[in-house]
């Protein structure tokens, strides 16, 4: 069988907790993605992205006139540790993807069945047939999140006058498969 991560499986990672989520953020920070649920990663990113601050229950912190918000250097922080997260995420997809398509190839040479056969679908998919579109799709959409804080971050800076080259992001990878 071929070894499918958890991160990628959408239909498994439905419970969580705000302990669950700190724990798997911390497991983030340090690029270990294989006890991370996909749910883990995507609440994480969502709560680093964005200028507005959260509680301990992941409320948005209303304040008079608003939603409360963080500094430009925090916020600049978050979106930077966001990017190097997805950055290391992007490998790991790669990686895996590429292991999928070798082992496929591999698969279809020593046996004949073709990725329709009942026999491949068991063997790749094992009964989860969005698993490949899960694992594309978590990219994908992550990727999308981003760029959409980062170009909100820059509107915030040239709309209170601050100096963008203060604030320089990493620059954001694009996934590519190498076979």
């Amino acid at each position: 069988m071929f070894q499918q991560k958890k991160i990628y499986k959408s239909m498994e990672n439905r419970n969580f907790t705000a302990e669950s989520l700190l724990k798997e953020l911390e497991d983030l920070k340090l690029f270990k993605f294989d006890e991370v649920s996909f749910t883990g990663l995507a609440l994480n990113i969502e709560m680093l992205v964005p200028q507005y601050l959260r509680d301990d229950h992941f409320n948005l912190i209303e304040v008079q006139g608003g939603l409360a918000k963080k500094t430009y250097a925090l916020w600049f922080h978050d979106l930077s540790l966001a990017i190097d997260i997805f950055n290391h995420f992007v490998d790991y997809t790669n990686d895996h993807f590429n292991d999928y398509l070798r082992e496929a190839k591999q698969y279809q040479a020593d046996t004949g069945n073709p990725p329709s056969s009942p026999e491949y679908k068991a063997y790749f998919e094992q009964g989860n047939s969005m698993y490949f579109h899960d694992v594309l799709h978590s990219v994908f959409d992550l990727s999308r999140k981003i760029d959409l804080s980062v170009e909100d971050f820059k509107e915030a800076l040239e709309a209170d006058g601050i100096d963008s080259s203060q604030y320089v992001l990493p620059t954001k990878k694009v996934f590519n498969t190498h076979l």
